[in-house]
């Protein structure tokens, strides 16, 4: 074995360590911040927060894009099911932009897609396979979603979901999400469910671990159930 060989699972250790360690002072500086998100962290100190993007079936921006369209205004279950006829339109599964532009919106109305939600995902596949996706990893996040925000159907939830499924971001906070309000309400004992905005200002406290944040009071809303 060469030396390459015997050095790449010291390095892959020590990146995994590295991320624990980090991990562990994004938790500390929330707990330190809010005390509502240290009940939550004490009571699940080793929660993987980050556990749900790794079962979506979704590579890359563009299908994290088209996961979020699917999903717009409607159940978890339908946008599962839609989801998965779409994947089948495809070889391997795998929507690619340039076969979905020229797919008839009659096809993808027939698979249980809206004629609005056919045609915002055929004007995201035809930006996609022109490049427009192009650099936007490389975009702070608030760039990253203003771009995206400029696509047909696209606003501040669809394109913030996408980002952190399609990379994991540290600081997304997906504030228009319903659970995710009424999760906030439950742990904050609002009397109301609060809007996009007040989430928004209370997750202020959270940064620059929004996203660590927004995956305990989801959690807690799924203990709860």
């Amino acid at each position: 074995m060469s030396d390459a060989e015997n050095a790449a699972p010291g390095v892959a250790a020590e990146a995994a360590g590295e991320q624990g360690r980090e991990l562990d002072r994004a938790r500390e500086e929330l707990r330190a911040r809010d005390p509502v998100m240290r009940g939550l962290i004490d009571a699940n100190p080793d929660l993987d927060y980050d556990a749900w993007r790794r079962t979506l079936p979704v590579e890359g921006l563009f299908e994290a894009l088209l996961f979020q369209i699917v999903g717009q205004q409607i159940s978890v279950s339908a946008a599962n099911a839609i989801h998965l006829r779409l994947r089948a339109l495809f070889a391997g599964g795998r929507p690619n932009p340039q076969t979905l532009a020229q797919t008839p919106i009659d096809t993808l109305r027939g698979i249980g897609l809206s004629t609005r939600k056919a045609e915002y995902a055929r004007d995201l596949a035809r930006r996609a396979s022109e490049g427009d996706l192009d650099g936007v990893a490389d975009l702070p996040h608030e760039e990253a979603r203003a771009k995206l925000v400029s696509f047909r159907g696209i606003g501040p939830w669809t394109a913030d979901g996408a980002l952190l499924i399609a990379f994991g971001w540290p600081d997304v906070l997906v504030s228009g999400d319903l659970v995710l309000r009424k999760a906030v309400q439950r742990a904050y004992h609002l009397p109301e469910m609060p809007s996009e905005q007040e989430v928004e200002a209370i997750g202020e406290r959270w940064r620059p671990y929004r996203s660590l944040a927004a995956g305990y009071l989801f959690e807690s809303v799924v203990s709860a159930a």
